[in-house]
């Protein structure tokens, strides 16, 4: 009963919307009930009615959830982080009987619209849900918008424990096309929900180098927002990787983080470098994005080097709070870190332009063979557990 309770306060004023190819929005659907319905066929234990549309007999479809979901991450499109379900749309064919006269056929899914029962009313949340329909109707991906990583958390790991709740809180109604007949059918709940398998380890990336063709020469509200391209040169975002590593409380005390770091850099010769970390956390903008590590998996000079960071809040050249007596950022290479006094590793410096540079603190660089070496390229990325 609690697990209910829980997934009903978590879906609470769930928004019910609907994505699809079809320009042409849900008008001029004819309702399936205005067709005669000549009978019924079991599918995969799931009893279906039979309709006959213009001449021809077909099965009302049948949603079914596959056993994976995603690991939550950030939709930037709409600005939301994100849990994706998969689902199986199954058109049910008619078998054609011997000697039967009657035609069958099946039916073209465009758009399938969720629903939300138990009186779930909106805007209380911070839930959304839409179902985007792909693979010429066969698949459709059921997308969970969060208001918060940790709402997205709860959502998943109630998913994962009691799978079966899913199907009592939503509701599917299939829009799709029976030769040139567009037919909207009636809502069903979907097949059981089987036992999830939910990425829930994945490897996040929060900062990337590859080249010089975005300047990490940000401002504190760039750094704070996330600037660049995912897929490229790239920042996330210090408000995002602060509320996607932090840690609840017990008994009024902070939990340690259940998050690792790892890092992987390349030098222009060729040099790769890594390092990984047990604990990772980016405390609140009250502690101005505080770092914080733990023990190294193993021992590397790039995670010796990057312990000199730990504890340290962030710095931009217009947000000085590291402990030089000057701004560390505005003395190399104008980029935003966590500074100390000032760096081993920076990896948001300025881009090395001149491959003869091999012994300089302005540029994206790390502290080894006791040179500050520039890199080529850059990995910043955490998974929880």
């Amino acid at each position: 009963m609690q697990s209910w309770t829980l997934l009903t306060g978590l879906l609470l004023g769930l928004a019910c919307c609907t994505l699809s190819a079809d320009a042409n929005g849900q008008s001029g659907y004819m309702d399936v009930s205005s067709f005669a319905r000549v009978g019924t066929t079991t599918f995969k234990g799931s009893k279906l009615s039979v309709f006959e549309i213009d001449g021809v007999r077909v099965a009302e479809p049948r949603v079914a959830f596959q056993s994976s979901c995603s690991a939550v991450n950030f939709n930037w499109g709409y600005k939301k982080y994100q849990l994706t379900l998969s689902i199986r749309i199954d058109p049910n064919a008619l078998r054609s009987r011997k000697g039967s006269s009657k035609k069958v056929g099946r039916v073209s899914i465009i758009r399938l619209n969720v629903k939300a029962d138990q009186g779930l009313s909106s805007r209380q949340s911070g839930l959304s849900v839409m179902a985007k329909v792909k693979n010429s109707g066969r698949r459709a991906d059921l997308v969970f918008l969060c208001s918060s990583f940790r709402r997205c958390q709860q959502l998943r790991n109630e998913l994962v424990s009691n799978p079966s709740n899913i199907g009592r809180a939503l509701q599917f109604e299939a829009l799709g096309r029976v030769g040139s007949i567009p037919v909207r059918f009636g809502v069903r709940s979907s097949a059981n929900l089987p036992r999830l398998r939910c990425n829930r380890h994945r490897w996040i990336v929060f900062q990337r180098r590859v080249d010089g063709s975005l300047s990490f020469a940000q401002n504190w509200d760039s750094y704070v927002k996330g600037f660049g391209n995912p897929s490229s040169n790239y920042w996330m975002g210090l408000d995002r990787l602060s509320e996607m590593t932090k840690t609840g409380e017990k008994n009024g005390f902070a939990l340690t983080s259940r998050c690792r770091l790892r890092i992987e850099v390349q030098s222009f010769r060729g040099g790769r470098y890594n390092a990984e970390f047990r604990m990772f956390q980016v405390l609140g903008p009250e502690q101005q994005y505080r770092l914080r590590v733990g023990l190294q998996v193993g021992r590397s000079e790039l995670g010796n080097r990057f312990l000199y960071h730990n504890n340290m809040r962030f710095s931009t050249f217009d947000r000085d709070h590291d402990t030089f007596k000057h701004s560390c950022s505005r003395w190399y290479g104008y980029g935003g870190w966590w500074f100390n006094s000032c760096h081993s590793v920076n990896l948001n410096g300025a881009y090395a332009t001149d491959r003869k540079i091999t012994n300089n603190p302005t540029y994206m660089s790390f502290y080894v063979h006791k040179k500050h070496v520039p890199m080529r390229r850059s990995l910043m990325k955490f998974r929880c557990y």
